[in-house]
């Protein structure tokens, strides 16, 4: 075996690669963005509906009178809503090729970036609030009497 044989068997062998690396990359061309919009349209079809729910059960009055978790995991619930149905809208504005001025691309982009920033916020606010309720419980109650 000499070193010509060598570099004809690598190029066999690298070509075989290429070309099952090129259709592997045809595959994943067509199938990613169809496995995006049916994993999309599966969070909104879920998401929607569910938060509805979940905002209705948390603001029952017995619910959110005796517990103050409720209001916070019914805020978090109307955020996602709000992030969802402006995420929704803006999609419906690009698959029918709306054209965006820019006073109108922000005033339906502006509830989706203002939930994007809510959310950490309500999260860290619950988060201190149990914190608060745990460390403290006894000044909790007290002060759920006074107020």
């Amino acid at each position: 075996m000499n070193a010509s044989e060598l570099d004809n068997n690598s190029d066999i062998n690298n070509a075989t690669f290429i070309g099952n690396q090129s259709f592997e990359r045809y595959d994943s061309i067509y199938t990613k963005p169809k496995v995006v919009y049916v994993i999309y349209y599966v969070i909104l079809a879920l998401g929607i509906p569910g938060n509805v729910l979940s905002a209705i059960v948390w603001l029952r009055r017995y619910v959110a009178d005796k517990n103050s978790s409720a209001i916070y995991l019914a805020t978090l619930s109307i955020n996602d809503l709000t992030f969802l149905a402006s995420d929704c809208f803006a999609q419906f504005l690009r698959i029918i090729n709306y054209p965006c001025s820019a006073w109108f691309c922000h005033c339906v982009h502006l509830p989706r970036e203002s939930a994007v920033i809510l959310e950490p916020l309500l999260i860290l606010t619950f988060s201190v609030e149990r914190l608060i309720a745990v460390i403290r419980p006894m000044q909790v109650c007290h002060l759920l009497f006074i107020i």
